[in-house]
């Protein structure tokens, strides 16, 4: 018995540094290849081999000389900084009304919230750009929404969906759960008030999964691809930088440069450029990242 569990113990210890391995993989043969040359870049086997630091320079000087990509980084933090406030402000809210205010149908509406976390985002996308396309008096359209194009290309759709968030509520509702009454009453005889017993007394207590909303609010707004391609395929100075990057990979991955070769190493480059941000938020909010999702396995 004592054999066949050490030789379980082994294999999951394989299996746990293959699995590494591979997920570390594509990232290490990303940064090592901004250090080679474009030809250089031909010849590279399993992993590139760097040759000069001026490479790396060199790509980092072709993807910052280009002026949108300030203007796509300043676009992007701000929508990061209104998400990051009003799904804030949306999730404690709701967490503490399902948590502790008792009001009818607090089940049934509950159970509809956390059931469109069941629904796939991708299968909401054409309903989603039919509504915004036939907004009424918005882009042209009449108050029947013909007429116009809505809130294509406009600078606003950026800002006005993905405010409330079903996992948000979730979250922040299991935390509050396993907090007992006894802060509200206290704060209620003291005559505090709803708002100021949610934000002076409950909310500072709420800071692993706010650290958590933080963190994903940040990913999810520098890696946004999708929905500003197709809203805004045609105001290209409304991109954010997740839309760009990709971009300006494409303007040296398809098209050829001196030689006829496609520049992999400036893509490289710009995939790294990418990635650094997002690990530096994580670092930073590490420790109540994970107890923020560790929250959500907690029975309430």
């Amino acid at each position: 018995m004592k054999v066949v569990k050490k030789k379980t113990i082994v294999f999951s210890h394989l299996f746990l540094i293959l699995g590494s391995l591979l997920m570390l993989y594509p990232l290490a043969f990303a940064f090592l290849g901004q250090f080679v040359s474009i030809e250089g870049f031909y010849s590279v086997g399993v992993l590139p081999v760097p040759q000069k630091l001026s490479y790396l320079f060199s790509n980092l000087g072709l993807i910052f000389r280009r002026t949108e990509i300030y203007v796509s980084i300043l676009l992007t933090l701000a929508r990061f900084v209104w998400y990051a406030f009003i799904l804030i402000l949306t999730s404690v809210l709701g967490g503490y009304a399902f948590a502790k205010v008792k009001f009818k149908f607090k089940k049934a509406a509950f159970y509809i919230i956390m059931s469109s976390m069941m629904i796939p985002g991708i299968a909401l996308l054409i309903p989603q750009y039919l509504e915004l396309m036939r907004f009424p008096l918005v882009g042209g359209n009449d108050i029947f929404g013909k007429g116009g194009s809505g809130f294509r290309d406009n600078g606003a759709l950026l800002f006005i969906t993905g405010c409330f968030s079903a996992y948000n509520i979730f979250l922040v509702r299991q935390m509050l759960t396993q907090m007992g009454d006894e802060y509200k009453e206290a704060a209620e005889l003291d005559g505090a008030g709803f708002f100021r017993i949610i934000f002076s007394i409950y909310m500072p207590m709420l800071a692993p999964v706010i650290a958590l909303m933080v963190v994903q609010t940040f990913i999810g707004q520098w890696n946004d691809y999708l929905f500003p391609k197709i809203f805004l395929s045609s105001a290209r100075d409304l991109w954010p930088i997740g839309v760009l990057s990709v971009e300006i990979q494409s303007d040296y991955l398809y098209t050829a440069g001196a030689g006829g070769l496609m520049n992999y190493p400036m893509v490289m480059t710009m995939g790294v450029v990418m990635i650094v941000p997002p690990v530096i938020a994580y670092i930073c909010c590490q420790k109540y990242f994970v107890q923020g999702l560790a929250v959500g396995g907690v029975k309430a």
